[in-house]
């Protein structure tokens, strides 16, 4: 398993935790800047960036939520799609999808904090 393969990986188990924990901040926080710490190590290299886009049809929303809007910057019109399916139903992640894509759309999309 290659370093990227990896950090896949622990993208994945991150998100599926993170979606787990979101009833509770205390746990979700760290794991959502966990996430974006990998994000930000995988979208520098192609194999990293194809594995988080792969993720866009996982069968849990939130694993799909954090892809799409992860991999708006390389597979917009896919990650668009994804997110606009996301916002068209119910709950917390259709709210955070319908911003995401609010700003992604206007150019204010900051993914480099």
């Amino acid at each position: 398993m290659t370093t990227t393969d990896s950090l896949v990986s622990e993208y994945l188990t991150t998100t599926i935790a993170w979606d787990r924990a979101q009833n509770d901040a205390k746990k979700a926080n760290p794991l959502f800047e966990r996430l974006h710490v990998i994000f930000k190590q995988l979208r520098e290299v192609e194999p990293g960036r194809n594995g988080i886009a792969e993720l866009m049809d996982h069968g849990s929303v939130g694993v799909r939520l954090m892809a799409a809007s992860h991999s708006l910057a390389w597979a917009p019109e896919k990650a668009a799609a994804v997110l606009d399916k996301i916002a068209a139903g119910p709950g917390l992640h259709a709210v955070t999808a319908k911003y995401t894509l609010k700003s992604f759309r206007e150019g204010n999309l900051n993914m480099d904090w």
